[in-house]
C-alpha cells in the first residue's frame, strides 16, 4: 500500500530527535511538508535540513510546549508559511525517574506539563484550523507506560495514562468533524528519552520481558505513525495502538 501524503503539512513536536525525528522524516518521505518543534533549534535545524534533502519544505520552531500563546504561534507559523495544517503529533516528552515519596512538586508538575498540557495545547490550537476544514490527522504519542506501570516513574505513568483517555474524549468529539485522533502505545525504543529510564545494568533485565528480545527502532514507531497520519486509518477513532515487541501479551 503506498501512502500519499503530498499537500499535507504535519507539526511534530518533540521533532528534533529520537521518535519525533523519525516520524517527521517517514512523514516528509510520504509527500508532508513538515513544521518542527522542540526547545533545541541546533536538534530542529538538522532534521529540517534532512527533510529538505528529501524534497519537502520544512520549518524548524524552537519554543516552549506548554506555553499557550509559543503553541497557538506555532499552529499559525504552519498554516501561514507552509500552507496548512493536516497532521498534528503530539510527541514532545520527558522523564523525572524517582521514587514517589522522592520525587518533589515541581518535578511531578513539569512531567505533567511537557507530556499531558501540552498535548491538550497543541490539539486544542490545531484542532481550530482543522475544524473549519473539516479534515485533519492528530497523534498523541502515548506508551505501554500508561497501561502498565512500574516503580519509580510515577508522573511518567500517569500522564500517559492520561494522555490515552485524552485522546478517545477529544476522538468522539471531533471525529463528526472529519478529524481522526489515535493513540501510540510504544514499549521500550532506543531513543534519548529511554535511555534516562534504563538504568545501569537493567537493559538485560527489561530485555528479558520482551518476547521479540529487542527493542523498538524509532523507524518502527514512525511507521505506524505515518499509517494513522494517512487515510488508510479513516475508521479508526480514538484508538491506543501498542507496538511493544510483546510486552504487555504476558
Amino acid at each position: 500500500m503506498e501512502i500519499n501524503l503530498e499537500n499535507k503539512v504535519a507539526v511534530v513536536t518533540g521533532g528534533g530527535r529520537g521518535i519525533g525525528k523519525a516520524v517527521a522524516l517517514a512523514l516528509a518521505e510520504a509527500g508532508a511538508d513538515v513544521v518542527l518543534a522542540a526547545r533545541t533549534l541546533s536538534q530542529l535545524e538538522e532534521v529540517a535540513d534532512l527533510v529538505r534533502s528529501i524534497g519537502r519544505r520544512s520549518l524548524p520552531v524552537a519554543m516552549d510546549v506548554t506555553d499557550k500563546k509559543a503553541v497557538e504561534s506555532l499552529m499559525s507559523k504552519a498554516v501561514e508559511g507552509l500552507g496548512g495544517l493536516h497532521i498534528l503529533v503530539n510527541n514532545a516528552a520527558i522523564m523525572s525517574p524517582s521514587p514517589i515519596l522522592e520525587t518533589t512538586e515541581e518535578d511531578w508538575d513539569r512531567v505533567i506539563a511537557v507530556n499531558l498540557k501540552s498535548c491538550f495545547l497543541c490539539t486544542r490550537a490545531a484542532g481550530r484550523f482543522m475544524i473549519e476544514q473539516q479534515y485533519g490527522k492528530i497523534i498523541n504519542m502515548a506508551s505501554t507506560g500508561g497501561v502498565i506501570a512500574g516503580p519509580n516513574n510515577a508522573s511518567y505513568h500517569a500522564s500517559k495514562a492520561a494522555i490515552i483517555h485524552f485522546t478517545r474524549a477529544v476522538a468522539i468529539e471531533w471525529i463528526r468533524h472529519n478529524i481522526n485522533v489515535n493513540a501510540i502505545g510504544p514499549g521500550t525504543v532506543d531513543a534519548p528519552l529511554a535511555d534516562k529510564f534504563i538504568q545501569k545494568g537493567s537493559r538485560d533485565v527489561m530485555l528479558k520481558a520482551v518476547p521479540i528480545k529487542r527493542f523498538a527502532d524509532t523507524t518502527e514507531i514512525a511507521n505506524l505513525a505515518l499509517f494513522l497520519a494517512s487515510d488508510l486509518s479513516n475508521y479508526m477513532v480514538g484508538e491506543h495502538v501498542i507496538i511493544d515487541g510483546g510486552l504487555t501479551i504476558p
